[in-house]
């Protein structure tokens, strides 16, 4: 089955009309990005708080066509797979399973989609099209770079070879109060001039109440051929599962 090449140029074109008056380096990370059309992995995810420890292991099949093949192998089995134009959902024992266009879905499950695995392309997504400020150089980070949000303040910190070794998030561009902070390292480069950590480390407080996270991606491949098999949602659903398009519908009872 061959999907749709819209979604590239719509996200294309998206990205285009944002940054009419963004700074360089959000554009620079993202055209470096861009040069990634094809990926897989093995993410391992451990977030810890006050609830305790949680580890999550999934497989992500992933292009730039707006194709995904998630598996969540644990702790609950969770498969989402999207072919370009539609996105499915379904996790094990589920009553029902979630399907929507993706043109459709929520601006985070959109960012999810567009957002080469492994990178730091989730968090600069949000950045795009906004003013850069050059601040002082700090301890590692040769070059730092603040974005302010309507919600937020972000400051990049970029290392010797340009690379983004983090993001701090702050209510303000005060920098008074911490809210957020991503680390990335285990630098590979699977294109020339294309680093994407293997190592993400975070440390959010929300409503006063904070939590850690880590993920190590593993056998990160890049523009390598990935099997249009995969994106076929009727290879890996039961065919007796009911899709819904709204998670609030499906019951858990």
């Amino acid at each position: 089955m061959k999907t749709t090449k819209l979604f590239i140029p719509a996200l294309a074109l998206l990205l285009l009309a944002l940054s009419a008056s963004a700074g360089v380096e959000v554009d620079r990370l993202l055209a470096e990005y861009s040069k990634i059309e094809t990926v897989t992995c093995q993410i391992r995810r451990t977030k810890e708080g006050a609830a305790g420890k949680i580890k999550f292991l999934s497989r992500v099949y992933w292009t730039s066509e707006g194709q995904l093949h998630a598996e969540g192998i644990s702790p609950i089995k969770r498969r989402t797979i999207a072919n370009g134009t539609r996105l499915w959902q379904y996790t094990e024992s589920s009553p029902k399973g979630f399907s929507r266009p993706i043109d459709k879905l929520s601006k985070q499950m959109q960012i999810s989609l567009r957002m080469v695995p492994g990178t730091a392309m989730d968090n600069l997504l949000h950045l795009v099209g906004h003013d850069e400020t050059a601040l002082p150089a700090e301890g590692d980070a040769v070059k730092r770079i603040g974005i302010a949000t309507d919600k937020r303040y972000a400051v990049l910190m970029l290392d010797a070879q340009n690379r983004l070794f983090g993001i701090k998030f702050y209510p303000t561009p005060e920098m008074a109060q911490l809210i957020a902070e991503y680390e990335y390292s285990d630098f590979t480069e699977p294109v020339p001039g294309v680093w994407v950590p293997l190592t993400h480390q975070a440390s959010i407080q929300t409503d006063n109440v904070g939590f850690k996270e880590t993920v190590k991606v593993d056998r990160f491949i890049a523009n390598k051929p990935v099997a249009e098999s995969l994106f076929i949602e009727s290879s890996f659903f039961d065919k007796n599962i009911d899709f819904v398009d709204d998670f609030a519908k499906i019951s858990t009872e």
